[in-house]
């Protein structure tokens, strides 16, 4: 067997010492090189939310009819319900967006040719933020007004100026709604 005497003893023990604390430092040196040759990366990331209006409404078609025969200039409420309208945004505070009415034309016979001026067909506004008002095709009406990030409801009813000189026949005309966001 193989044997080591006392001083030889010493000597590897005195060597031990500082051969074992090398090699937990060349492990810890190698550790840290390890770890920064693994790869890291920074994500930037953003999100860009624009703004948004959304106009709802319960009915695309409104019409009247003309049934009396009395010659006298009437009022003629739509043959439908009120028109529901509701609007939402998501503006900043501080912001503000309006809606308005705009119509593309005088009401129009296409058959005859005969035309009534647009501004005879009006209407009542009822919920906050909405107001009355008369259709025109020359500049755009107010129809609601809202401010900021939220959703308002109104109701729409809508008349006709009747004038027993208008012609008999089947007028139309389109009106837009449209966005202002200030």
């Amino acid at each position: 067997m193989f044997s080591l005497s006392g001083w030889e003893k010493r000597k590897l023990s005195s060597l031990l010492s500082p051969l074992l604390f090398f090699f937990f430092i060349l492990f810890f040196f190698f550790s840290y090189l390890l770890a920064q040759r693994e790869s890291t990366a920074t994500l930037n990331l953003r999100v860009f939310i624009e703004k948004r209006c959304k106009i709802e409404i319960s009915s695309s078609l409104i019409s009247f009819v003309r049934t009396s025969t009395q010659g006298n200039p009437q009022i003629i409420p739509a043959n439908e319900n009120p028109v529901e309208v509701a609007i939402k945004t998501n503006l900043p505070k501080g912001a503000e967006a309006r809606v308005w009415f705009l119509a593309t034309s005088d009401l129009v016979d296409n058959s005859a040719g005969y035309t009534i001026e647009v501004e005879t067909i009006s209407w009542e506004a009822k919920g906050d933020g909405f107001f009355s008002g008369q259709l025109s095709k020359s500049s755009p009406s107010l129809l609601a007004r809202i401010g900021g990030a939220g959703k308002i409801k109104g109701l729409l009813n809508f008349f006709f100026a009747e004038d027993p000189n208008f012609a008999p026949g089947n007028y139309q005309t389109t009106v837009t709604l449209f966005v202002e966001a200030l």
